[in-house]
């Protein structure tokens, strides 16, 4: 779809660009543009209360700007339905309410009456945006002692870390395994039940959901949990880092997306987030 200041014809996407955002309109005549709300200017805003579907004139919906109109596809083109359906779908939805900014405004009501499913590319690129964000976030914690088995999955990894032999690597490999959930819960809203976990051939557990590192050091453990690949350590070995004051170890990220981490501290089940002044 392209966008051009095209004359118009009956059932035609039209647009005015306002900042950086667009309002978005179904052409009928110069004397009937039908939209879902007024454009938003400071002015009207004023004046038009709740946000509804109305009719207006070209020159009320243009309020000063360039009209652009939709130049579809060859795809689009038989997507589309006929620009008669187009004005009738248009003009049946006049005074209806429920506007919401991200998830039904006025490019949700135009493609609905253009294509007959409602969607937004603002929207949509916002979405793409955030879900495309760096994450990198590490979640350290002190070991407690006595953490059980309850709750690790999935039951291969449960029978793995009860097979270790010594107690206090077999504590530490349960807590940092907890750690690891609570870790996808918070950063990316999953469980690992549904975190599509699997063993590869050398023995590292992945995850299909997100990359993650585990580890332990000095009584210390840390979970870094990322969406591209990521590794964390801890003590003396750690390399160039940062130090934790209290308790005080160095802790070191790397990765593609290791500028943009972020230190939580876990205790009693609380999560926080660290700022500077908890490093040296």
């Amino acid at each position: 779809m392209k966008w051009e200041p095209a004359a118009c014809q009956p059932g035609d996407m039209i647009r005015i660009r306002l900042g950086s955002f667009y309002h978005y309109g179904i052409f009928v005549s110069e004397d009937e543009v039908i939209a879902f709300g007024l454009p938003p200017t400071a002015e009207n805003r004023e004046k038009e209360g709740e946000v509804k579907v109305l009719a207006t004139d070209i020159d009320v919906f243009a309020c000063g700007r360039i009209v652009e109109t939709a130049v579809l596809d060859r795809g689009e083109q038989k997507r589309r339905l006929p620009r008669e359906e187009t004005v009738a779908r248009a003009r049946a939805r006049l005074g209806e309410g429920g506007y919401n900014i991200l998830h039904n405004n006025c490019e949700h009501f135009v493609n609905a009456c253009v294509f007959g499913q409602a969607r937004c590319e603002q929207e949509e690129d916002v979405r793409r945006r955030w879900l495309n964000r760096p994450v990198c976030d590490i979640y350290l914690a002190v070991i407690p002692e006595g953490v059980d088995d309850a709750g690790i999955y999935p039951p291969r990894r449960k029978s793995e870390i009860n097979a270790i032999a010594s107690e206090r690597l077999r504590n530490e490999a349960r807590f940092l395994w907890k750690l690891l959930a609570a870790a996808a819960k918070r950063s990316f809203r999953t469980d690992l039940e549904n975190a599509e976990l699997k063993r590869k051939l050398g023995g590292k557990w992945v995850s299909g959901k997100f990359f993650f590192s585990l580890c332990a050091e000095n009584g210390v453990a840390a979970v870094a949990v990322s969406n591209a690949d990521v590794t964390v350590s801890l003590g003396d070995e750690a390399g160039a880092g940062r130090t934790l004051k209290s308790p005080r170890i160095t802790v070191a990220v790397s990765g593609k997306n290791a500028a943009a981490a972020k230190y939580f501290r876990v205790r009693d089940g609380a999560v926080t987030l660290m700022g500077d002044a908890n490093f040296e």
